[in-house]
C-alpha cells in the first residue's frame, strides 16, 4: 500500500471570551415573630344568654403551644367552653383537647388558667379550633382568649 501525505498545520486556537459578574445575592427576610400571640373568640348572645353549642371555627396560621386561657363576661354568671381540634384533612371531625381544664365561669365574670395540665397543646400550622358552649347560665357576651406562644 502507498503512503500516506504530511498532515498540515492545526490553526491557532482563538481566546475564550470574559466571564460575565454574578449578581449580586438578595437579602433573607426577616424572621417571622415569636413570642406569645392572642388568639381571641367572642361569643355573643345578642342579648339573650348565649345558647349551646358550637359557635364557631379558627383556621390557625403558625405552628405553637397554647399556654393559657383566660375569658372574661360581660356579668358575673356561669359557662363552660370545650375547645376541640382537627387538622385540615380530618375536618369536619374535631376532637376536645381541654381535658378537664375547659375554659369555664362559676358565677364569676373572669377566670384564667395559665398552666394546662391536662390539655393537648400543641397546634400545627392550619389546624382548626372549634369552640363549643357545653352550658351557659345569666352571661350574654363572653371574650375567650387563648395565649399561644410561636
Amino acid at each position: 500500500s502507498g503512503f500516506s501525505g504530511i498532515s498540515g498545520f492545526s490553526g491557532i486556537s482563538g481566546y475564550s471570551g470574559i466571564s460575565g459578574y454574578s449578581g449580586i445575592s438578595g437579602y433573607s427576610g426577616p424572621a417571622g415573630p415569636s413570642g406569645d400571640v392572642a388568639l381571641n373568640v367572642i361569643l355573643d348572645g345578642g342579648g339573650d344568654v348565649i345558647v349551646t353549642g358550637s359557635k364557631g371555627y379558627i383556621i390557625v396560621p403558625f405552628s405553637g403551644t397554647i399556654s393559657g386561657w383566660t375569658i372574661v363576661a360581660d356579668q358575673s354568671g356561669s359557662i363552660v367552653v370545650d375547645v376541640k381540634k382537627s387538622t385540615y384533612s380530618g375536618f369536619p371531625t374535631t376532637a376536645s383537647i381541654a381535658g378537664t381544664e375547659k375554659p369555664t365561669l362559676s358565677s364569676v365574670q373572669k377566670n384564667q388558667d395559665i398552666s394546662l395540665t391536662t390539655w393537648t397543646t400543641s397546634i400545627d400550622a392550619g389546624d382548626i379550633l372549634e369552640f363549643n358552649v357545653d352550658s351557659a347560665t345569666t352571661v350574654t357576651r363572653v371574650t375567650l382568649e387563648l395565649t399561644i406562644n410561636r
